[in-house]
């Protein structure tokens, strides 16, 4: 029976990682492991790009982390999870933040919540083996990922996922779709400072017009096997 695709660039990104292994483990190579990749995966609503992620997570053995991040950055800050969510891809007014902050008398602004996102994304890159799931993680580690995608979708496909996905009326999921893109693109305007979706800021765009799910996976597994394979030591098989 012939493998399907994502299994066999599966298997070719799990060679080669034992290629970089036994590399790294020659006389005279440097005695660390090679750091696992990685991803970072911005997206639309209801284009897919959840799916997107868990799917690369899943595939490849990384730890996925999206709303994860709120809850690490909650227990960091010793506050509650609900302040820190209202901040989560979303934008809320200082004024209301400090008034809230006195009263519980704990000030924790949206610059706070920036400094701590930036350092909680950096600290989990650093150690290899993740997939980021939105909060501009693509913004604050650059090249410093492996592969940075951004799934993207029509409306009229988008509006059909989350209907399908929800369940929810066709106005329902209307409404739901222009907010959740503006509430996102607030957010990264604001704290990031650029316009949202350049792709610039990304290696891969998926469009969900085109590409199935499966297909999505395939074409970033095979991207993060090209530029993981270009950077493997000079002299390596």
């Amino acid at each position: 029976m012939t493998m399907p695709l994502t299994e066999k660039l599966i298997l070719r990104q799990i060679n080669h990682w034992n290629r970089m292994r036994e590399f790294l483990a020659r006389p005279g190579a440097e005695p660390l492991l090679p750091r696992r990749p990685v991803i970072t995966v911005s997206r639309q609503a209801g284009s897919g790009g959840r799916a997107l992620a868990e799917s690369l997570a899943e595939a490849l053995e990384l730890q996925l982390h999206g709303k994860s991040l709120v809850e690490r950055i909650a227990r960091d800050a010793d506050l509650e999870t609900d302040l820190i969510a209202r901040l989560d891809e979303q934008t809320v007014s200082q004024a209301t933040l400090w008034v809230e902050g006195v009263l519980k008398r704990k000030i924790f602004l949206r610059t706070n919540y920036h400094v701590a996102l930036v350092k909680v994304i950096t600290h989990l890159a650093a150690q290899g083996g993740a997939v980021f799931l939105g909060r501009g993680a693509e913004l604050i580690l650059g090249d410093k990922a492996d592969l940075r995608v951004r799934v993207v979708g029509s409306a009229q496909t988008r509006l059909a996922n989350l209907m399908q996905w929800t369940g929810l009326s066709r106005p329902e999921a209307r409404a739901l779709l222009h907010e959740t893109d503006h509430r996102r693109d607030e957010f990264i305007r604001n704290l990031f400072k650029v316009e949202p979706g350049d792709p610039v800021h990304y290696d891969l765009v998926l469009n969900a017009d085109r590409l199935t799910p499966q297909r999505m996976t395939e074409v970033a597994l095979d991207t993060l096997l090209q530029t993981t394979e270009a950077s493997e030591p000079a002299g390596q098989p």
